[in-house]
């Protein structure tokens, strides 16, 4: 019985097809160079391209998952090439199908939107991938291939838009999109249902899609085993309606949320099915004459699937919305074992199946992907750089856009409504938007997609994503709203409106010594007592590394005028860690004690005019005690924070600046900088900061090795942190390197927060100053550095901003400042 003589007339379907044939011939011997004669058909490889739907990332065995059992993807995957960085060319359902089986960008053509169920034939508009255009099977058809496609189409309801019309000798499956794994079609029209050919199948005699379909594709592969053949195999799983046998069910029990548990079984149910496949495959002797493409229409769907690590899902540009499961196995021609990570797109699969039929694909100059088999067959080869491009349509002429150009991603999102930059090379999982540190890439990105959309035409028809993605990011908003409510308003600390000019003696100077910064404490006779570091400047800058030493000043002001009193911490004989210098101080008053943090080492003693690297790596972190700021202070043979003995570890190599506060449940947290010996040795690297924490000022810490103050793509972003805790909040002021994190864009300094102490981000008000000193005569006086930030606090506000400063990059002399702070900050 014919189905489709009830809503389309016959004979006007009949001649369609046949222009449709006609016209594709005369495309075919014209662009692909194509030979009608199947000479040597035998020796060419049979093809067998697997599509899952909305498979997540991190969904399969070979790219790490452990839940969800695929061991026969997984022996594929071993048998050929994982691509890393495979991606759909669209991050949905009907317009990714468009893309792979025509090895064209969709926006080429209109085919930008799921297409409505709808069986009627209405011309040239119906929905549906335009007849105009060529699929991979009618070139293979051409090529002498028996063409079969088993599975969910999606490409059209109407029966000319049916694969059996498109290029396939053979077709079972159904034409549309969501679809009963049971084949019950409810109330659903006829010919929505499970089709053989032209003629539906009937309902009760199916058993389940996925198996179904395998055990179709294992009869395809038997019944033409002696002629190369072209085996399309779209699996409808794991897209929703979550359905699956007590059989597949039995595979995930172990998974306790009942969600994904089902969602597993959808997959794992796959996976025995395309297992069955490939025995077959080799039972009929053609193991080593099949090249087997297996990859996920887009990325996993938002619910029970995992795209970890990367961002977002389904219907998304993110990561997660297009990077897919991707794997190509041909065994004795594809290299096996191989992870590739070269970006490589569906739109690639259509060249590589003609090349590998024997045809040259870039007779085709209207194909938009590359023939990878360069690449899968020789380690030697690379994939040409190119940019990928993706686009979706929010109606009303309103479009998504994302470019990947080598390692830079933009995406110019309509449902956020503005334009994110990504570094996959630092950053995969698009977690730092790093659009406003590079306006120029957004502007080269941007050009780019614009360039390209040129050649793009308006979708066909549309469909519901754009009010489906804004609805989705409106509820994730409101979510996130909602859980904050009940939060105390974060503080809000603006240290830079506190500033206030410097008088001239704020300035603490020695003609005779380089001074470098400052920590103060006051005493219970209000004396305040200056710790910093002094060596002469005889010997040069670079001598701090080997001849410095904390020195002690007071004065009856914070602010100064300070007069030298004595050495607190004096060389001690060149036998102990910290013998030969001390630097950097900090100190601290704790329960009626004091405590003077600092760095020590020794050596061979020996100033030079570059820096030292027996002393730079020799520095620890140590700590004397005493109970008064005029000592005497209690050292220690044994530092308080020494290197890791693990050779990996961040601070294998040298350890320094220590920073101290006590948050408000007792705990010490303790942060300093680390270098490790991943980098050239003597100076190693890279240079981090890290956080230790203790029940006491004296230790003993532990250390939490995760390293803070960072930025991705930024080498060295921070240093010499000074944290301290205030209304319930903990605060660090941080030497900006680059501007960073306060957006100056040069060497400054920046606020940050936590409230731990252990995880930080910048402060509302980040920046603190640049490198500026505003005087009291009304001048301001730019300096070539500002750094050692320290503060003195007053009835636990901040009241003065201690640091060291050089007014020249010859580094001739150096001194501390003193910057009053007012209390209009908060």
């Amino acid at each position: 019985m014919d189905f489709v003589a009830n809503s389309i007339p016959i004979l006007p379907v009949k001649a369609l097809m046949l222009k449709r044939s006609r016209l594709l011939l005369s495309l075919l011997v014209g662009l692909l160079g194509l030979s009608t004669s199947v000479a040597g058909a035998k020796d060419r490889p049979n093809i067998v391209l697997i599509v899952a739907d909305d498979l997540g990332y991190s969904d399969v065995g070979f790219n790490g998952c452990k839940e969800i059992p695929t061991p026969h993807l997984d022996e594929l995957a071993a048998s050929g090439v994982v691509f890393t960085n495979g991606y759909a060319s669209h991050p949905y359902c009907s317009p990714s199908r468009a893309g792979l089986l025509t090895g064209r960008h969709q926006q080429r053509f209109g085919h930008e939107s799921n297409p409505e169920p709808d069986t009627q034939w209405h011309g040239e508009d119906t929905p549906g991938m335009p007849l105009s255009e060529t699929t991979l099977a009618d070139a293979l058809k051409e090529a002498g291939y028996v063409t079969g496609a088993i599975g969910k189409w999606h490409l059209g309801d109407a029966k000319p838009f049916w694969p059996n019309h498109r290029g396939f000798d053979e077709w079972f499956g159904f034409s549309g999109g969501g679809f009963s794994y049971w084949g019950d079609l409810g109330k659903k029209d006829p010919l929505l249902g499970v089709h053989r050919g032209d003629e539906p199948v009937e309902p009760k005699t199916l058993t389940h899609l996925t198996d179904d379909f395998s055990t179709e594709a294992v009869k395809f592969i038997q019944r033409n085993e002696t002629e190369p053949f072209f085996l399309y195999l779209a699996y409808n799983a794991p897209h929703a309606p979550d359905h699956a046998t007590r059989a597949h069910l039995q595979k995930t029990t172990h998974i306790e949320y009942g969600g994904r548990a089902v969602y597993g079984a959808m997959v794992a149910g796959m996976d025995e099915g395309i297992g069955r496949v490939v025995d077959q495959i080799r039972e009929s002797g053609l193991g080593e004459n099949t090249m087997i493409i297996f990859y996920s229409d887009n990325g996993g769907r938002r619910e029970h699937a995992v795209n970890f690590p990367y961002r977002g899902h389904k219907g998304m540009l993110f990561e997660g919305g297009i990077r897919v499961p991707f794997l190509v196995s041909w065994p004795g021609t594809v290299r096996s074992g191989m992870k590739e990570e070269s970006p490589i797109t569906a739109l690639d699969l259509f060249p590589t199946a003609l090349a590998a039929a024997g045809m040259d694909p870039s007779q085709n100059d209207k194909l938009d992907g590359q023939n990878l088999l360069p690449v899968l067959t020789d380690a030697e080869q690379c994939l040409p750089e190119r940019p990928l491009f993706w686009r979706y349509s929010m109606g009303d002429d309103s479009y998504g856009y994302a470019v990947r150009d080598g390692n830079w991603k933009l995406i110019d999102s309509r449902y956020k409504d503005r334009k994110l930059l990504f570094d996959l090379a630092n950053d995969p999982w698009e977690r730092e938007d790093l659009a406003e540190q590079h306006p120029e890439q957004v502007a080269r990105l941007s050009r780019m997609i614009e360039a390209w959309d040129a050649r793009n035409v308006p979708p066909k028809w549309s469909d519901a994503h754009g009010v489906n993605v804004r609805k989705e990011e409106n509820t994730r908003n409101e979510s996130v709203e909602k859980a904050s409510r009940g939060e105390r308003s974060r503080p809000d600390l603006d240290l830079h409106s506190m500033i206030e000019p410097v008088p001239a003696k704020a300035k603490f100077i020695d003609e005779d010594f380089y001074i470098w910064g400052g920590s103060m404490v006051r005493d219970s006779d209000g004396t305040c007592h200056l710790f910093y570091s002094r060596w002469p400047r005889g010997l040069g800058h670079m001598a701090w590394v080997t001849h410095s030493e904390v020195a002690h000043a007071v004065s009856d002001d914070p602010l100064g005028p300070y007069r030298f009193v004595d050495v607190a911490l004096p060389a001690r004989g060149k036998q102990l860690w910290d013998g030969l210098c001390t630097h950097n101080p900090t100190v601290h008053e704790f329960d009626g004690k004091y405590y003077l943090y600092h760095m020590g080492n020794t050596g061979d003693g020996h100033a030079t005019k570059k820096l030292n690297p027996i002393h730079r790596n020799n520095q620890r972190i140590g700590v004397a005690v005493a109970d008064h700021p005029n000592g005497p202070w209690k050292r220690f043979d044994e530092p308080l924070i020494d290197i890791s003995e693990d050779e990996s570890a961040s601070d294998a190599l040298m350890v320094s600046n220590p920073s101290i506060l006590r948050r408000d449940d007792g705990m010490f947290v303790l942060i300093y900088k680390a270098v490790g010996k991943n980098g050239r040795i003597p100076f190693g690297g890279p240079v981090v900061h890290l956080a230790a924490t203790s029940q006491s000022p004296t230790g003993p810490f532990r250390k939490q090795n995760k390293p803070l103050f960072t930025a991705p793509g930024v080498d060295f972003p921070a240093e010499d942190p000074y944290i301290w805790f205030q209304d319930g909040m903990c605060w660090a002021i941080v030497n900006d390197h680059k501007g960073h994190f306060n957006g100056t864009g040069s060497d400054s300094l920046a606020l940050f927060q936590s409230m731990d102490g252990l995880d930080w981000e910048p402060a509302n008000s980040p920046l603190v100053t640049e490198r500026i000193i505003p005087r009291a005569d009304g001048t301001q006086q730019p300096v070539h550095r500002l750094e050692r930030p320290q503060l003195y606090l007053e009835d636990g506000k901040p009241a003065v901003l201690f640091c060291a400063a050089e007014e020249t990059k010859e580094k001739l002399h150096s001194f501390n400042v003193h910057l009053p702070l007012g209390q209009t900050g908060e």
